[in-house]
C-alpha cells in the first residue's frame, strides 16, 4: 500500500449502522427508488469512522454519492478505474469499467446543507476540472445495495444525475484523465461484452439511466 493510500485509508468518512438503514426498509440487493427514503436516514443517523476500519466493519455502510454524469447530448461519462499500481484507493476495484464519480464523504464536509449532494457537486467540479456554472441540474434517481461481495457489503450507493451545460473541459490527469463520453447503445454493448470488466452496479443501473436521456 503506498502513502498516498495509506493516508485515505487513515481518514475519518460517514458511516451509517446498517440496522438503522434497515429498520423499516427490507434488506435486498436491488436498486432502489428514491420512494425509499434512505438520504434522510442518513442525514440524521451518520456518524465517522477511520476508513480502513470501515471498510472490514459489516455492522456499518458507508454511503458513497455518485454522479451519472451526462453532457448536452445525453452521452454517459465513461472511464476505468485506477491500475493496481494508482493512488485509486479501492484495491478490489482496479481496471474496471464504471459511470460513477464521486467518494467517500469525510469529516471536512461536515458544513453543509446537504452533505451528501453538496459533497457530490464539489466531487464532480473537482475531478471534471469544471466550473459551477457548466452544472445544468443534479437530482438523486436511487440508490444501490449489494451485498454481493465485501466491497458492496459495506458501502450503499446513492446515485444521482448530473446533466453538464456541455462538454467543453479539460480532463485533469489522474483517474478519469482518459474517461470519455458514451452514448447509452455504446455503454450498453460494453456490459454485454466480454472485453469489458464493468463493475457490478454500473451493470445494476445501466437500465435506469435510460429514463433521463
Amino acid at each position: 500500500m503506498n502513502e498516498i493510500v495509506k493516508d485515505k485509508m487513515q481518514r475519518e468518512i460517514l458511516v451509517v449502522a446498517t440496522e438503522k438503514l434497515f429498520q423499516d426498509i427490507e434488506r435486498e440487493t436491488k436498486v432502489y427508488s428514491t420512494e425509499s427514503d434512505f438520504e434522510s436516514i442518513i442525514l440524521e443517523s451518520y456518524e465517522y469512522m477511520i476508513r480502513g476500519d470501515a471498510e472490514v466493519n459489516f455492522d456499518y455502510k458507508q454511503p458513497i454519492p455518485y454522479a451519472i454524469v451526462l453532457n448536452e447530448n445525453n452521452e454517459i461519462f465513461v472511464y476505468k478505474r485506477g491500475w493496481a499500481w494508482s493512488n485509486a484507493g479501492e484495491s478490489r476495484l482496479h481496471e474496471k469499467i464504471a459511470i460513477g464519480v464521486g467518494g467517500h464523504i469525510e469529516r471536512e464536509d461536515e458544513n453543509s446543507e446537504n452533505i451528501l449532494k453538496d459533497s457530490l457537486i464539489r466531487e464532480v467540479e473537482e475531478e471534471l476540472n469544471i466550473a459551477p456554472d457548466m452544472i445544468e441540474e443534479a437530482f438523486p434517481i436511487g440508490y444501490i445495495n449489494q451485498d454481493t461481495d465485501e466491497v458492496c457489503k459495506v458501502h450503499l450507493w446513492i446515485w444521482y444525475v448530473v446533466k453538464l451545460k456541455n462538454s467543453n473541459f479539460d480532463l485533469l490527469d489522474g483517474e478519469l484523465a482518459h474517461g470519455e463520453f458514451k452514448s447509452y447503445k455504446d455503454l450498453s454493448t460494453m456490459i454485454d461484452s466480454w472485453d469489458y470488466d464493468v463493475e457490478p452496479w454500473t451493470q445494476m443501473l445501466a437500465p435506469e439511466i435510460q429514463k433521463y436521456i
